[in-house]
C-alpha cells in the first residue's frame, strides 16, 4: 500500500484480480494536502498512492497517505489496508465493520473480556465448563462463544455474541459474566481493557496506600511495571533494587544472620526485605522479590525458578514460595505479575 518499489500489493491485487491501475486525482489531491499541512513538499512516488484498482472502492485513511482498497466480485469481499497498526485498526474498525454487518444482515458482533490470573487456563475450564457447554451454540438471533487467551499476564475469557438486537446480546454478555464471575471471580483482575497494574494502582489510591517495594531477582521489573500507569506517583513510593546480600542489608536492614543462615533466596530473607520496604521506606504496604531467576546459579535445593515474594502491611507480614521454570525472562516476569497479585488480593481482603 506504500509508494515504493518493495511493497507488493497492488502488483498483486491487479494481477489477481485482473484490472489495471487508474490514477484517482481526488486521492491524489488529498496526498497532497497532507504535505502541505506539514509544511513538505509531496515526492512524486507518493503518486503511487492514488492508483487503485479499476472498478475498487478506496476505504479513507484518517492517520495516513495510503488508502484501502475494497473489491467487491462475485458476491465477495476483497479488503486490502494498510499494515500500519493505527491506520489498519481505523479501518477496520469503521468501514469495514459497517460493510461486513451490512452484508451479514445488520448483525452486531459484541464482545466482553473477563482478565484472570493466579490460575491455571485448564483449571479455570474446569469451573466453567458446564456453563459454556450449555451457552456455547446458542440460536441464529443470539449466537454465543467463548475462547480462552492464556498470556503471560494470565488467561482471559474472552466472550462473543452475535446478534440483530444489540440490546439482548448485550443482556447474554451479561448473564454468563454474571454466572463466571460466582465460580471464579476472585481470579478476574479486570475487564476488556484492563491492566493488572492498572487495577492495583486504583485500589492503592481508592484506599488511600501508599506502596513501596524490594527487588532482586526481578532488578526492577516490578517497579516499572507500576510507573508505567500514568498517575502512579500518587500511591507509589518508589523502591530498592537490592541485588547483592550487602544491600539488602544496608537498605533493607535485613539481619546478616538471616543471609548466612537461610540465604538471601529464601521465605525469611523476603520476609525481612517486605518489612525493610515499610520501614525505611515509609510506604503503608511493602512487596519484595528473591529467587533465583536463571540460567545459572540454582542448586537442588534451591533450583532455577524458584522464587519468593513477600508482603508487608499493618497487621500482617506473609510469604509466598513459587516455582516458575527455567527460562529466566519468563520468571522475571511471573515474578512481578504475581507480585501484583498478591498486592490486589491483600487490598480486596482476598486469600
Amino acid at each position: 500500500m506504500g509508494p515504493t518499489h518493495d511493497d507488493v500489493t497492488k502488483k498483486a491485487i491487479v494481477k489477481y484480480f485482473k484490472r489495471p491501475l487508474i490514477l484517482h486525482d481526488n486521492i491524489l489531491k488529498n496526498i497532497e494536502n497532507r504535505f502541505k499541512q506539514r509544511g513538505q513538499i509531496m515526492p512524486a512516488i507518493n503518486q503511487n498512492q492514488a492508483l487503485l484498482p479499476q472498478g475498487a472502492t478506496f476505504i479513507e485513511n484518517e492517520h495516513g497517505s495510503a488508502v484501502g482498497i475494497a473489491i467487491d466480485e462475485e458476491g465477495k469481499l476483497f479488503v486490502a489496508t494498510p499494515g500500519v497498526p493505527d491506520e489498519m485498526e481505523a479501518m477496520v474498525s469503521g468501514w469495514v465493520s459497517d460493510a461486513i454487518r451490512k452484508r451479514a444482515g445488520n448483525l452486531f458482533t459484541l464482545h466482553r473480556t473477563l482478565r484472570t490470573t493466579g490460575i491455571m487456563e485448564s483449571v479455570l475450564f474446569e469451573k466453567v465448563a458446564d456453563l459454556i457447554e450449555t451457552k456455547g451454540s446458542g440460536t441464529a438471533e443470539d449466537k454465543l462463544s467463548v475462547a480462552f487467551l492464556p498470556s503471560m499476564m494470565g488467561t482471559s475469557i474472552r466472550l462473543t455474541v452475535v446478534t440483530r438486537v444489540r440490546e439482548q446480546g448485550q443482556r447474554t454478555l451479561a448473564e454468563l459474566e454474571a454466572k463466571i464471575i460466582e465460580r471464579a471471580g476472585k481470579y478476574i483482575y479486570g475487564f476488556d481493557d484492563d491492566t493488572l497494574p492498572q487495577v492495583v494502582g486504583k485500589l492503592l489510591k481508592e484506599k488511600g496506600k501508599k506502596l513501596a517495594v524490594a527487588e532482586s531477582c526481578t532488578g526492577g521489573l516490578l517497579g516499572k511495571m507500576i510507573t508505567d500507569i500514568p498517575g502512579s506517583s500518587e500511591y507509589f513510593i518508589g523502591g530498592i533494587i537490592a541485588y547483592s546480600n550487602e544491600l539488602k542489608q544496608k537498605l533493607l536492614s535485613v539481619p546478616e544472620d538471616i543471609i548466612q543462615k537461610f540465604g538471601a533466596v529464601s521465605e525469611e530473607c523476603a520476609r525481612a526485605m517486605a518489612h525493610g520496604a515499610v520501614n525505611n521506606l515509609g510506604a503503608t504496604i511493602g512487596i519484595s522479590v528473591t529467587g533465583v531467576a536463571g540460567p545459572d546459579g540454582g542448586t537442588a535445593e534451591k533450583p532455577v525458578g524458584l522464587v519468593y515474594i513477600g508482603l508487608a502491611a499493618p497487621g500482617k507480614l506473609t510469604v509466598k514460595q513459587y516455582n516458575f521454570g527455567k527460562e529466566r525472562d519468563r520468571n522475571r516476569d511471573r515474578s512481578a505479575i504475581s507480585a501484583l497479585e498478591i498486592v490486589r488480593k491483600h487490598l480486596l481482603g482476598i486469600d
